[in-house]
């Protein structure tokens, strides 16, 4: 039941505006921007903090955001709460982490970086710090987040970041086999789908996700051991790479060892790309941080 609940978990739901419509009472959002010459990211500050935008300047937004729209049945929103923020911690085999609380917290802005000091979480006794910041002049934002044992015993946790997509496209990651273990071995979820969707091609060089065909059951979810995910859309695309610490197969990761993670929802209308620090004890006063890059890329003129 744990592992449902961490699907959902991978995002904080809230009343108010769904994504793509407007319903009452609307929640008090409040973003900042941070941009350079070719490019600007959009990150809620209130009620949490999340990356909301990263996009070419003048180009489309592709992460997901109030404006994308929402899957309707019988005439309603199948997402009639939007995904807004998400957890900087969570794993499966951690009893209890589905629970653990949300990014709340004191923001502050600089020219290319923002800088949020999040409030302790009392169901974890664990204190979040996240940093993003935009490079000078290209178009890369670097995003940082540290977790520190505030409380009295040890706890034993994951920097975690699932970023938030818009259906389409397509998400690859090339997998990274173990020294002892050649053959490349991939988990996947009770609520997921299996190896035989045909969305999904799995080769041991490159792992494919069609995120616009259509999924059967409509929720699809694979991970493995990579050190980056790319994900295509039809105007740009996002290269998320793990820097520190780097995905090193002789760790021990959550999620059934997946450091990354392809998750599509056809059902609610949206898609994440996942990535995960390795599973550490933190004692009393430890801190551990995790460092990724998003880079934005023209398409290839094939």
């Amino acid at each position: 039941m744990l592992k449902l609940v961490g699907c959902v978990a991978c995002a904080i739901l809230f009343e108010g505006k769904s994504a793509g419509t407007n319903t009452s009472p609307a929640m008090n959002l409040e973003t900042v921007k941070i941009s350079n010459e070719v490019c600007e990211a959009e990150i809620t500050t209130k009620p949490f903090v999340h990356l909301l935008g990263f996009r070419f300047l003048g180009a489309k937004n592709h992460l997901l955001n109030f404006d994308t729209p929402n899957p309707l049945k019988n005439g309603k929103p199948v997402r009639p709460l939007f995904i807004v923020g998400a957890k900087l911690w969570y794993a499966p085999e951690i009893p209890g982490s589905a629970g653990f609380g949300m990014l709340t917290g004191d923001v502050t802005q600089k020219r290319y970086e923002v800088d949020a000091n999040l409030k302790p979480d009392p169901a974890s006794n664990l204190q979040g710090g996240i940093r993003f910041v935009l490079d000078e002049n290209g178009a890369q934002l670097t995003i940082s987040s540290v977790i520190t044992n505030v409380g009295e015993t040890a706890r034993e946790t994951s920097c975690w970041w699932p970023v938030s997509f818009e259906p389409g496209g397509k998400m690859e990651a090339v997998p990274i086999p173990s020294p002892t273990e050649p053959s490349f071995s991939y988990h996947f979820w009770s609520y997921g789908g299996t190896a035989s969707e045909p969305a999904c091609k799995i080769d041991k060089d490159l792992v494919t996700l069609d995120l616009g065909r259509p999924l059967n059951p409509p929720i699809f979810k694979i991970g493995f051991v990579s050190r980056e995910i790319v994900v295509t859309k039809s105007d740009c695309v996002f290269r998320l790479t793990a820097i520190d610490p780097s995905v090193n197969v002789k760790n021990t990761y959550p999620h059934g060892n997946s450091p990354v993670m392809l998750y599509c929802d056809q059902r609610s209308g949206f898609c994440e790309a996942e990535l995960s620090g390795p599973l550490v004890m933190l004692q009393p006063g430890q801190a551990k941080a995790f460092t990724f890059t998003i880079a934005l890329e023209r398409p290839s003129k094939k």
